[in-house]
């Protein structure tokens, strides 16, 4: 397993420097959200053949891997004209992974603020736009990893497995984010939690973010990992035995703590040095 970050954690630079401090910091991965990693871009329609060979060529250079882009959409928006506009910006993503050499094109799944009444019309609209997205995918060579988030409309893994189920593409996978299925109530039942994320998309998940939180007036708040309220062993003597070549990448990193929580995850993958 390779070790990496979200490279927008680290602030907005230049391909050469952005390599640069993300393999001064130890890591050897990146989550690569362009419009937000790199300086004099706005989204992904500026970004031209050209500084993706920079791109590409700088992080080559640093052995910095890219098992994700990040592509910030929201594919189950209700209004129809605006979903497929979102549609268009994943569009031009995934065509940038391919110049770029990323793994796959990340994204969320919109947020559900709505009576669980309406989760079955939000899943639809969902459904939709993911069917389009696997489509472009399969016609560029690209890839698709969704994240399911509890507060999102993708919410749940048995949703998770009715998503991949239904689209069923070889282009789509998961990115799995444990503590973005935590929440108050589940807390104490992590390990049936992890069971059931395993058995329901295991065998699709491409990347694993990971972080922690605490439990404060009710939320969770992030914090150093191990400091906090997930329980990780489970989940990485599975991925150590059924997905080894997998990135795992820390969300919510600060530079000024990165090495202590890159050498939480070294531990956590065996390494005791």
């Amino acid at each position: 397993m390779r070790i990496g970050a979200r490279a927008h954690d680290f602030g907005k630079h230049s391909p050469k420097k952005l390599a640069e401090i993300l393999a001064e910091s130890g890591l050897s991965a990146a989550q690569l959200a362009i419009p937000k990693a790199i300086e004099g871009v706005g989204s992904y329609f500026d970004v031209s053949d050209g500084l993706c060979y920079e791109i590409k060529s700088a992080f080559e250079e640093k052995n910095i891997e890219i098992p994700v882009l990040g592509c910030y959409i929201e594919p189950a928006l209700p209004d129809k004209e605006e979903r497929l506009a979102q549609l268009k910006i994943f569009s031009k993503a995934l065509k940038v992974s391919r110049l770029v050499g990323a793994g796959a094109v990340g994204s969320e799944t919109t947020h559900f603020s709505h009576d669980e009444s309406e989760r079955e019309n939000a899943y639809s609209l969902l459904l939709d736009s993911v069917l389009r997205m696997a489509e472009d995918a399969e016609k560029t060579g690209a890839a698709i990893g969704i994240e399911p988030v509890g507060r999102h409309t993708l919410n749940t893994p048995e949703l998770t497995y009715r998503l991949l189920r239904e689209v069923g593409s070889d282009r789509l996978f998961v990115i799995f984010d444990p503590v973005n299925l935590l929440s108050p109530k589940n807390i104490g039942e992590q390990e049936k939690l992890w069971g059931e994320c395993f058995e329901a998309f295991g065998a699709k998940i491409c990347a694993l973010h990971i972080k922690d939180a605490v439990l404060e007036g009710g939320n969770l708040r992030p914090c150093l990992l191990g400091e906090g309220v997930m329980k990780f062993d489970m989940i990485f003597s599975w991925l150590l035995k059924n997905k080894p070549d997998i990135c795992v990448l820390r969300e919510e990193i600060s530079p000024s703590t990165a090495k202590k929580d890159i050498d939480f995850i070294k531990k956590l993958l065996g390494d005791k040095k």
